[in-house]
């Protein structure tokens, strides 16, 4: 379990989840993103032209709970990891949105803690979340891979001065 911190640092796990999908290949070494952001890219059509592929990263659900005596306290999150790419040739954005799921899948699959991010000590893909559809983004389909991904971070509150626990 990663070192205590006296606080959580949510925003640490969302800048830690953007590099490493920035960071991520296919086996070539080609990168498997053009954009990775932090909420939504705002102009799509040009970042997914080509046979490129972007990827968009929400915050979804949030719990925290105390664990033990002495303030001990785990937070839970779920991210919503979106890959987009471009619908102009249907075949080949169906072939592309597949090889974009299994490069993002394998290495959430292998790797549990981020990195420590926020004091996360567990990441997980959460069971049966991944979906493909169609969405509308700039007045025109695209092809999208949806996945939901859970972390969990732990933190120690301190009692301030003059408060009685």
């Amino acid at each position: 379990m990663p070192g205590a911190t006296n606080s959580p640092n949510t925003p640490a796990i969302a800048t830690a989840l953007v590099a490493y999908c920035q960071a991520l290949t296919y086996t070539g070494g080609a990168p498997v993103y053009k954009q990775v952001a932090l909420g939504e890219i705002k102009d799509i059509t040009n970042q997914i032209a080509n046979g490129a592929a972007c990827l968009e990263i929400y915050i979804n659900q949030d719990d925290s709970q105390h664990r033990a005596f002495g303030g001990k306290i785990q937070d839970e999150q779920s991210w919503f990891l979106l890959s987009l790419v471009s619908l102009d040739d249907a075949q080949a954005a169906e072939t592309l949105i597949m090889q974009v799921r299994d490069a993002l899948v394998v290495p959430f699959q292998t790797h549990a803690t981020l990195g420590d991010a926020g004091s996360v000590f567990h990441s997980q893909i959460k069971p049966n979340s991944g979906k493909f559809w169609k969405p509308i983004r700039n007045q025109a389909f695209v092809r999208a891979h949806l996945i939901e991904l859970l972390t969990r971070q732990e933190w120690f509150a301190t009692t301030p001065p003059g408060v009685i626990a």
